[in-house]
């Protein structure tokens, strides 16, 4: 049991950064999960681009210790915290990214995609944000409101309003002056 141990640490710690990026961007994101195999891929790229920066980071570092002045010594143990903050960066700024709508904004301006990061129903929500809204409810009610909070389906979850009225026959009545039902 020892030796398989000893054997797959050093390749946990090798992959770890890709991991804890990709976690992050499906916790704060609205991306759907993709399966486990595409997963273990998108934590690969990851881990890829990681390494890639502390490689350049190490360079950098060794180059103003050589002509400047020397902060403190490189370590494998300081290279594996620099890749766990990286990784904890790289997937901050890729959910920051998708929640933005920044990459696909720029392949829109592009003319390389129609597309947005957000399904067709949050993006509406996220695209005219300070409109008013009107929903329908299933017993015949309506009422509006400006959405602060909105699912990410059509027919899950809940709203939350700001300035929220109910429509009546005769006009609007605020939401103060209705019972709870």
């Amino acid at each position: 049991m020892g030796e398989i141990f000893g054997e797959l640490l050093p390749a946990i710690q090798l992959l770890l950064p890709g991991f804890i990026s990709t976690v992050i961007f499906y916790w704060l994101s609205d991306a759907p999960k993709p399966g486990q195999f595409e997963r273990v891929i998108q934590a690969l790229i990851c881990t890829g681009l990681i390494s890639l920066m502390v490689e350049a980071i190490k360079k950098a570092a060794h180059a103003i210790g050589e002509c400047c002045f020397v902060w403190a010594v490189w370590t494998d143990d300081r290279a594996m915290a620099l890749s766990v903050a990286l990784a904890v960066l790289l997937g901050l700024a890729l959910a920051f990214a998708a929640c933005t709508d920044s990459f696909y904004k720029l392949a829109r301006r592009c003319r390389l995609t129609t597309r947005a990061s957000h399904t067709d129903w949050v993006y509406g929500f996220v695209l005219y944000r300070e409109r008013l809204v009107v929903l329908q409810l299933r017993d015949g009610r309506r009422i509006c409101g400006y959405p602060l909070v909105w699912p990410t389906q059509p027919g899950t979850g809940h709203f939350l309003l700001q300035g929220a009225c109910w429509i009546v026959d005769d006009g609007f009545v605020s939401a103060q002056a209705l019972p709870h039902t």
